[in-house]
């Protein structure tokens, strides 16, 4: 192992004994491990230097014997040199930060404390004592830490509007675009209450999430220092910030959104009121416009034309009726929460059969394929599964050519039925498959006889059956809706 160097030429006259009980605390302190102790001449050469300070180097003790720190150490020297000059003109430095290499080229960076006081012997300057303690570790570890403090920021910046940190509602840092978001600046924020940028209606609900720690997004109203109003969305967690635990909010700025779902939401209300009214007011004069239209066919007595006009007008006031029946349905499924629907016993059987023969009536050239499997009773609404059926065959024979079938399956199994309808026309293209059941959502291939609504009932059926219905579609493959009920509906 290295010995400390004393160099005896240069040492001093022997000073007045210390007690023997102080020498073991004199012993641990000159070994005392990440402590190195050093004696220094006038001319700033070495004369003493500890083992723990050679350890630290790893420049053997040999190479320090009457050599300065420019010779020993050259990378530190540079900032070691005026401390140690100061420490000979008689001024005391304690806890300096000096950071270099201590060994060759090769050794790595360490971040030392730095003290050097005045040596006097007889009452003439005989140079100074010097002690570094390695904080290399520590001061490494800070700076990782700060660097990830500075990573967390930034990703928060990124990802947020803005964040503050608070601790019991004092805010401790908020970063620049929070402060711009309430028209101030970081420095007036910081120290404030953050009650202040809260509006008065939401600061119950802000100290009731900070009393529980609430760590799941919530919304509340900020108040700008022009006294504007904001709607924000805020995330808490806890953090560590100067050695405790505070709390770190992001903030998001919800106001354009939020301007936009209460715009969408009177849009909405106003067309379904818009859409039950005029629903319900034209049923009366379309239901005169039937019954006219019924008694002209019945009495006879016109001639070609007559009657041809008349058949047109009775299918276009049939045509008008489904409309209204469907709007009625879609302001019942958007206001009331759902189509209602009254299950009485049913034999699905009977009932596809009779709309089959309604549709080829209406479409002679069609061919309307229909089987039935399994036990096919149950207990719906007969009324609503007719127009689920008048819906998905009527679909399938709107959207397919008129060369080709419409198949119509029905299946049933103990725990429920299956309705298949399927047919060879075009597939549905991908981009609108995902709102194909939404209201008013029509495909590129839909013709102008509808409002876009039939699908979205046909589904609003089956939900209040408790059921669910699907599509299949694809190149070679045609088009199938699936719909699946149980075989009691809800509530029987």
């Amino acid at each position: 192992m290295a010995q400390p160097v004393l160099n005896l030429s240069h040492a001093a006259p022997t000073a007045p004994s210390l007690p023997e009980e102080a020498l073991p605390c004199l012993g641990a302190l000159l070994q005392a491990s990440g402590l190195g102790l050093a004696f220094l001449d006038r001319e700033l050469r070495f004369r003493f230097i500890s083992t723990p300070l050679i350890t630290l180097s790893a420049i053997p003790g040999s190479l320090y014997e009457g050599r300065t720190p420019n010779e020993v150490w050259p990378a530190l020297a540079p900032t070691l040199m005026p401390l140690l000059q100061r420490a000979l003109a008689g001024e005391p430095v304690t806890a300096a930060r000096v950071s270099g290499t201590l060994g060759g080229s090769g050794s790595g960076v360490r971040h030392l404390r730095v003290s050097v006081f005045p040596a006097t012997l007889g009452g003439m300057r005989s140079g100074v004592s010097l002690t570094l303690e390695d904080e290399t570790e520590r001061v490494e570890h800070e700076l990782a830490l700060r660097e990830s403090e500075e990573r967390l920021r930034g990703l928060v910046a990124v990802s947020c509007d803005g964040f503050f940190i608070h601790e019991g509602g004092t805010i401790l840092e908020a970063s620049r675009s929070l402060a711009s978001l309430f028209g101030s600046t970081p420095d007036e924020m910081v120290g404030q209450p953050m009650a202040r940028w809260v509006a008065p209606e939401s600061r119950e609900a802000v100290q009731r999430a900070m009393a529980r720690q609430v760590e799941a997004p919530y919304e509340v109203t900020g108040l700008r220092t022009d006294g504007k109003r904001l709607f924000l969305e805020v995330l808490g967690r806890q953090v560590e910030y100067a050695g405790r635990t505070v709390r770190m909010t992001a903030v998001w700025d919800i106001s354009a959104r939020k301007a936009a779902e209460e715009a969408a939401a009177r849009a909405d209300a106003f067309r379904e009121q818009l859409l039950g009214v005029v629903g319900h007011d034209l049923r009366s004069p379309l239901h005169a416009i039937t019954l006219s239209v019924g008694a002209l066919q019945r009495a006879g007595g016109l001639n070609e034309t007559q009657a041809r006009q008349v058949s047109h007008v009775a299918t276009a006031t049939r045509r008008m009726e489904r409309m209204i029946h469907e709007l009625l349905d879609y302001t019942r499924a958007r206001l009331a929460g759902g189509i209602p629907v009254r299950p009485t016993p049913l034999s699905l059987d009977k009932l596809l059969e009779r709309t089959v023969e309604q549709f080829q009536v209406s479409h002679p050239t069609r061919l309307i394929a229909s089987s039935v499997e399994g036990d096919v009773r149950g207990t719906w609404d007969e009324s609503r599964l007719g127009q689920l059926l008048d819906n998905v065959v009527g679909n399938a024979l709107q959207h397919s050519p008129e060369d080709t079938p419409v198949e119509v399956k029905l299946s049933g199994t103990v725990d429920g039925i299956t309705l298949g309808v399927h047919n060879d026309g075009p597939p549905v293209p991908l981009e609108e498959r995902a709102t194909l059941f939404e209201p008013f959502k029509r495909g590129k291939r839909a013709s102008g006889d509808g409002l876009g609504l039939g699908l979205y009932i046909a589904r609003q059926i089956v939900v209040a059956h408790g059921g669910r219905i699907s599509v299949e579609s694809g190149v070679g493959l045609g088009t199938r809706f699936i719909v699946w009920l149980p075989r009691h509906a809800p509530g029987t």
